[in-house]
């Protein structure tokens, strides 16, 4: 019998790891996306992937292992060499002083694109690119170290099989770094111009946003493997024949140089180009009091740098132009090279200090201009309108009879309570859990000048982790509690003699309740016809979910009905069908599960149910887009259009964002970011999982490169139905964003930012018994100069370390005014109280002090909610409500209300009461 050799053995394993790995996952991962009808997108994304690879790989090995066999081949095996042209001899330290560099240029540059890789397959889309000089000081010494003293050792013993070794590991690392960096190198292929300059070059803004970092990517690669490479065969020189013996180094020889210099002009031209990009890369950095490029930049840096790419330059055509004094020019050329980063790393900070900062805000006012102006565009500020406001300081009972439709939606159940009361009295099964709560809108009364009725839904979502430890089985984890079951819909401005809230929506199964409520002046009628049920098995959802098969033989545990369960089996079209063998083979290969192999309990209708966590499911669809959070839920009728089914009831909203780390001149929030926009809207149906991402602002550059990708991703806003379109939200996310940009940059004269005497801060609350910073919340109000109550996103704003109010900013969330900004400022020779002055006030009033210390002595604890700040009228009005729950964690339960104009604290049983005795004195 024939033996078979080394190579096929391992081509054989290759080939049935293939098989066993690779293909079951490429089939599934594109059968899940062709239930999408996104079966193009994700083979292209594959394509430009493997292509990628092949072209580095295919390039860079045949060219840097040729490279290397020629200078293997060039070792001199006699130190007597004679009759050739000798350089640089070295003895003693000299050879020292080279050995210890190219071993540790070949570590460096090795562990650079060993993290580089690491990093682009953990988080390809982050934005963040490892690049030029900088990337030097991240890089983890250990790692550097370790590389160093595992060559050594080898190279000493055995130098061409390691240096091989080491040059395919690194090409192989390129590759793969290249590879996962399409998020990178593909918008900058298809940038969509932004139709504006940038202000040092003049080039369109699409050249710094989109392509700037995938330059800095490539040319960082290209210049690690090239130090690869180069080192490699510099090690190989100094090590030859008796030089390490000797401890002498002749030099060396034409051969040898004649195959380093196009190595040297490979490096050369990559730090020229690399250097050329000082424009638009000093334009996104900040080294003094202006986020991009300032006066030091552009009269020192820039021109350094830009010399430096010349002399770069130079030294390229001096390494490949056959020069008959090549040495006498080149070595003035390496020395200016070096000098002139030197030069700028010394003389940057002098300038700085000595001949800017005296005179600052004059050399630095065009600058601190353009970056005022940049920031304010990258974070859409710019569209913000600003009215002032100077409300009274008493509220009056006309104030409160201009406000009807605000009074009637004052929030005073928060999500945290709320979810703490579900848990004890609507869970209902240790396996249910409520994940969250999402404040919504609905239209429950036909008197539309009321606006719609402010609600709390929650979604009651399946959690196996809570089964007992005995109970988690496989059969129970995958087969029998796949999905969760109806939600709960609360009124924020209502609750019931108990303290415990109300419900539209309550309880689940054959018990489900749809009622009215008549405190509201609502209709179970009304109820019904707001909240539709159906069947709502929430197979997909917001909290993390293991895949499902379904339907199976197995029975799947669908409500508790007293003391018994209710099953049902999955009827929805969700999933991937493993019916047959040959797909189970696949789906077992996918997840490493050989049970679906042998399970007697799949049918031959089974599917498979993957990524069922909203977020997972989208990140994999739009990994090049960021999302919200916190999806969440509506229940609402909708057409049987574009896939949509009528008697699906449950959906999941979610936003997608885009965002850049490299916009000129703009300031980075503090994750980094100098761009950040909320182009897309993202539907999910929670019973079936299917996707549909709609386009918000088909505006936003960046969304338009992405669409030029992939165009059947998208579809416009215009043909998400208006029924889901009523319950669009201006996300907390892209607010904040926002918000904490606006604590700066509200300010647009350049000598009021420079000199930071109008700087804003979140205020502080008293949340529960903890003192935290006030966070965005929506409510229902009349805005100031309006007639007709409408849902906006609120946040007020005080002055830096000083706690009086100086504005508040609101986001419509209206059909017709999506995501527009009012901000409304205050008159600052006004003393407004904030909203941590009021906390104080109210824990400094007799009469609630006292009430609140009885509570906390007899076994329950108090708990302060959301102090709200809102506008009534011509004045301002804050609300908190009082919790009070058990020390043995009882259930929270609303006791009282405290309303305040700032001049008066009323603490009473009711909204109402409280605002007529506030308004009475």
């Amino acid at each position: 019998m024939k033996r078979l050799s080394r190579p096929a053995v391992l081509l054989a394993i290759a080939a049935a790891a293939m098989v066993l790995v690779v293909l079951p996952r490429l089939w599934i991962e594109l059968q899940w996306f062709q239930q999408f009808e996104l079966g193009p997108v994700v083979l292209k994304r594959w394509g430009l992937q493997f292509l990628a690879l092949v072209l580095v790989l295919g390039i860079g090995i045949p060219v840097q292992l040729n490279q290397l066999q020629r200078c293997w081949k060039l070792r001199r095996r006699d130190p007597a060499y004679r009759g050739e042209s000798m350089f640089m001899p070295l003895r003693s330290w000299g050879l020292l002083v080279s050995l210890v560099v190219a071993l540790g240029l070949l570590s460096t540059a090795t562990s650079y694109l060993f993290v580089q890789a690491l990093g682009l397959l953990q988080e390809p889309f982050s934005g963040i690119v490892l690049s030029s000089f900088p990337v030097l000081g991240s890089l983890p010494l250990p790692l550097v170290l370790g590389i160093a003293a595992v060559l050594l050792v080898f190279l000493l013993r055995w130098p061409l099989t390691t240096l091989r070794i080491s040059l395919s590991l690194s090409i192989l690392a390129s590759a793969t770094a290249l590879a996962r960096a399409w998020s990178f190198w593909l918008p900058a292929i298809l940038a969509s111009p932004f139709g504006e300059g940038d202000p040092v070059t003049g080039i369109d803004l699409s050249f710094t946003v989109l392509r700037l970092p995938a330059f800095q990517l490539v040319l960082s690669v290209l210049m690690a493997q090239g130090l690869v490479g180069l080192s490699a065969c510099f090690w190989l020189c100094l090590s030859q024949g008796n030089t390490l013996s000797d401890w002498r180094f002749a030099g060396f020889n034409r051969q040898q140089q004649a195959v380093l210099r196009p190595q040297l002009a490979v490096l050369a031209l990559v730090a020229a180009l690399m250097a050329s990009l000082a424009p638009f890369e000093l334009m996104v950095q900040s080294h003094g009091v202006v986020a991009g490029a300032g006066w030091v930049d552009l009269h020192l840096r820039l021109p350094l740098r830009l010399l430096l790419s010349l002399v770069l330059l130079t030294m390229l055509f001096s390494l490949l132009l056959p020069l008959p004094q090549r040495r006498r020019l080149l070595l003035p050329v390496s020395i200016t090279a070096l000098l002139l980063p030197i030069a700028e790393v010394i003389a940057a900070p002098l300038v700085q200090k000595l001949l800017v900062q005296p005179r600052e805000l004059q050399m630095e006012r065009p600058y601190l201009k353009r970056m005022i102006r940049g920031t304010r565009q990258a974070f859409d500020l710019n569209r913000m309108r600003v009215r002032t406001l100077n409300p009274k300081q008493q509220l009056t009972a006309a104030d409160l009879e201009q406000s009807p439709g605000t009074i009637d939606n004052i929030r005073l159940w928060d999500t945290q309570p709320l979810l703490e009361a579900n848990a004890q009295l609507q869970q209902l099964r240790l396996v249910y859990d409520f994940w969250s709560a999402a404040v919504d809108r609905y239209q429950l009364s036909d008197d539309l000048s009321r606006g719609r009725q402010q609600v709390m839904v929650a979604a009651r979502e399946i959690d196996v982790t809570a089964l007992p430890a005995s109970s988690r089985t496989w059969l129970n984890q995958h087969l029998v509690f796949t999905h969760g079951f109806g939600f709960t819909v609360s009124p924020v401005n209502s609750w019931g003699p108990d303290g415990l809230p109300e419900y539209f929506v309550k309880d689940l199964g054959r018990n489900s309740v749809v009622q009215g409520l008549p405190d509201l002046d609502v209709t179970t009628a009304q109820a019904t016809a707001a909240f539709p049920i159906g069947k709502p098995e929430l197979y997909y959802g917001a909290s993390p979910s293991l895949y499902a098969v379904a339907p199976s033989k197995v029975r799947e545990f669908n409500y508790p009905d007293g003391e018994e369960n209710i099953y049902s089996h999955y009827s929805g079209e969700g999933g991937l069908p493993i019916g047959h063998p040959l797909q189970r083979l696949l789906a077992a290969a996918y997840l490493r599960e050989p049970r679906l192999l042998f399970g007697g309990s799949l049918r031959q209708d089974s599917r498979l149910l993957l990524r069922r966590q909203v977020q997972e499911r989208l990140d994999a669809i739009a990994p090049f887009l960021t999302f919200e959070s916190q999806p969440y839920l509506v229940t609402t009728r909708v057409p049987a259009v574009d896939g949509y089914r009528a008697q699906q009831h449950q959906y999941w909203l979610l936003d997608g964002f885009t965002s850049s780390r490299s916009y000129p001149y703009s300031a980075a929030n503090p994750s980094g970011l100098r761009y950040f926009r909320n182009p897309v809207k993202v539907v999910v149906d929670a019973l079936n999982g299917r996707v549909w991402i709609y386009v918000m602002d088909p505006h936003d550059p960046v969304l338009r490169t992405w669409r030029n990708a992939f165009p059947e991703m998208f579809r416009p806003l215009e043909s998400m139905p208006l029924a889901l379109r009523d319950h669009l939200l201006v996300p907390k996310t892209q607010f904040q964003v926002q918000a904490e940009r606006l604590l700066r940059f509200h300010v647009t004269d350049v000598r009021s930012f420079y000199n930071g005497d109008d700087v804003w801060a979140i205020p502080k609350e008293i949340y529960g018994s903890k003192q935290v910073d006030v966070r965005p919340y929506h409510v229902t109000l009349q805005l100031p100069g309006k007639d007709t109550p409408e849902f906006v996103l609120l946040l007020p704003f005080t002055p830096l370390r000083r706690p009086n109010m100086v504005s508040w900013l609101a986001a419509r969330n209206t059909v017709a005014d999506y995501g527009q900004l009012r901000l409304w400022r205050f008159p600052q020779q006004r003393l407004l109280l904030g909203p941590q002055q009021i906390s104080a006030l109210i824990e400094q009033d007799p009469e609630i002090s006292r009430q609140f210390g009885l509570w906390n002595r007899e076994g329950s604890r108090v708990l302060q909610g959301n102090l709200l700040v809102i506008p009534m009228g011509e004045g301002l009005l804050y609300v908190e409500p009082i919790y009070l729950q058990a020390r043995s964690g009882g259930i929270p339960t609303l006791v009282k209300v405290i309303v305040t104009d700032g001049r008066r604290f009323v603490m009473d049983d009711d909204l109402d009461s409280a605002l007529q005795k506030l308004v009475a004195s």
